[in-house]
């Protein structure tokens, strides 16, 4: 379902129906994703659609958070001094835009996950997150790729002792998404201390993926900082 379509297109997959109908500048907008439905009027001569992943926290509240906690369901511990790479899974959330030379307009955005909220830090002062649950790969998973993409994970103990980590914090504002068959981001984790790390992103398009729209970039909101500090640990 991912990719881009001409004005008129009917698209079906793993129970998502989305179409774009109509003759003239006149076109129906239809989709179906679980028990939701939207429909709209688009007036478009030009252009095309764009069905891409986007960055995973606007769903089901748009504004409500703006990170993404995804929490291990078995630790990993790291060693002093020590790099290694992992793979997790992350929820998909997909956007539908209208394309031209000149402008990007988002039309929708859906999942079939299930959101779920949780805070990061004391109750006083933490941040609200999306959160997800994930086993840790030693290779890229396999994935339902409407309902999970993968995220690589560069981690680097830079502390001098052992860390435990059952949490990592993303900013979606650093978010790089890409997709050919699936969702895919690729991210870093530098542990600084025991209880505080550096998460980020890594901008370079993989080979024989595409780019995903940014909702960010898309909105003219510019990025004056390229890493989330953690400073409320790891557990």
């Amino acid at each position: 379902m991912f990719g881009k379509y001409d004005l008129n297109v009917e698209l079906k997959e793993e129970g998502i129906e989305i179409s774009i109908t109509g003759k003239g500048k006149k076109k129906s907008y239809y989709r179906k994703a679980g028990e939701e439905e939207v429909e709209k009027i688009i007036y478009a001569e030009e252009g095309n659609v764009v069905i891409c992943p986007v960055e995973p926290v606007n769903l089901p509240n748009e504004g409500t958070s703006q990170h993404l906690l995804i929490e291990l369901e078995k630790p990993i511990i790291i060693e002093p001094r020590i790099e290694d790479v992992f793979y997790v899974k992350f929820p998909v959330e997909v956007g539908v835009f209208l394309i031209d030379k000149k402008d990007v307009e988002r039309i929708d955005i859906f999942t079939i996950t299930k959101p779920k909220y949780i805070l990061y830090g004391p109750p006083e002062s933490g941040i609200i997150c999306k959160w997800w649950g994930s086993d840790a790969f030693s290779e890229a998973p396999e994935v339902k790729r409407l309902y999970e993409g993968v995220m690589k994970v560069e981690a680097k103990n830079n502390y001098s002792e052992w860390v435990e980590i059952r949490k990592m914090v993303f900013r979606a504002l650093d978010m790089k998404l890409f997709y050919n068959e699936h969702a895919f981001m690729h991210s870093y984790l530098e542990i600084l201390k025991k209880t505080m790390g550096e998460t980020s992103f890594n901008e370079r398009k993989p080979k024989n993926m595409k780019r995903a729209i940014d909702i960010y970039l898309a909105k003219g909101i510019k990025r004056l900082e390229k890493k989330f500090v953690m400073e409320w640990g790891f557990k």
